[in-house]
């Protein structure tokens, strides 16, 4: 089956609490793990940038479940192209909540200094300049 990469940007209607947008990221992140969908979605409690990729189908309706949620005020696709393999091995949330938390392997604190580790060795380069262009100081900043 190909493999695709979605690449979008979600606008919540409302600013979520730290501990709602925590549990969020965490669902998120499990169902990407169970339907086998790899990559990262960088987020606050409002907004989300998030990379996913894997089988087709699967990635389709993952994506049209996001952007069908009643809470996302706005899901914008950037990118939807074919790749020839993963550039990401698992799934993850990395989340800027402002504030201490206890985060886990699903989803982890997302500040400047941890950025680095959020990314492989082989990421390509049209997902490093998207990320430099959305990851900026207001994604970062709670």
């Amino acid at each position: 089956m190909a493999l695709v990469q979605y690449i979008y940007t979600s606008i919540l209607m409302t600013e979520l609490t730290a501990k709602n947008a925590f549990d969020t990221s965490e669902m998120s992140a499990r169902v990407c793990k169970q339907f086998g969908i790899t990559g990262r979605a960088f987020a606050n409690c409002q907004k989300a940038w998030a990379i996913t990729e894997g089988e087709e189908e699967v990635v389709k309706r993952y994506f049209t479940a996001v952007a069908s949620d009643p809470v996302a005020g706005k899901v914008l696709l950037h990118v939807k192209r074919p790749v020839l393999v993963r550039e990401f091995q698992d799934y993850s949330v990395w989340l800027n909540l402002g504030k201490p938390f206890q985060f886990n392997q699903y989803v982890r604190e997302l500040t400047p200094s941890s950025l680095g580790n959020a990314w492989p060795s082989n990421l390509s380069a049209k997902v490093r300049i998207m990320a430099d262009a959305y990851l900026d100081r207001d994604m970062l900043a709670a």
